[in-house]
């Protein structure tokens, strides 16, 4: 009997909340100024149309630099990855490369192999066994060591067009 009594409470109570009337509430009288914005602010640069094209790059200039792709396959290999990532992030690495490459081996038997390839060419090799808790060190170590080697390569490029004589290519 007493949740009916209170059920029919409640009722009631609703019911003469509704039936006494709206809130007396004014709306102001002149609706609030936002988002008006001057037509100077609002206009649009041209856009430069972008060539989305799978086509070979005509100018060396058109490729992407400082891309390191991942190609590892273990979560050892990922791991790797992220913290050689970050670490080259956070020593400032050269950006002026034409894309770095980790490349995993992986055996069942051995761990895996990690390759960080230029060019396709590998620049570092190292090993990560499973039971390695060193990866983080690995990375570090590897991002500092390809960080030098891009920086000598960058340097020794510089110095190789003084040392060649024949600035043009041969007319033949």
């Amino acid at each position: 009997m007493k949740p009916l009594v209170w059920t029919a409470l409640c009722f009631a109570l609703v019911h003469t909340s509704v039936l006494a009337g709206p809130v007396n509430h004014t709306p102001p009288e002149e609706p609030e100024q936002t988002g008006k914005a001057d037509d100077k602010y609002l206009k649009q640069k041209p856009t430069q149309s972008q060539s989305i094209s799978d086509a070979t790059p005509k100018a060396e200039s058109d490729l992407v630099d400082g891309l390191i792709l991942n190609r590892a396959m273990t979560r050892f290999g990922h791991r790797f990855y992220r913290e050689f990532v970050s670490a080259y992030r956070d020593i400032n690495g050269t950006s002026q490369h034409s894309g770095l490459t980790i490349k995993e081996f992986a055996t069942a038997r051995s761990g895996s192999k990690l390759s960080v390839m230029h060019n396709r060419k590998p620049i570092f090799v190292t090993f990560v066994s499973p039971a390695s808790r060193n990866i983080d060190r690995q990375a570090a170590g590897a991002a500092k060591h390809v960080d030098a080697l891009l920086k000598k390569h960058q340097q020794q490029s510089k110095w190789s067009a003084f040392t060649d004589p024949d600035l043009a290519p041969d007319e033949i």
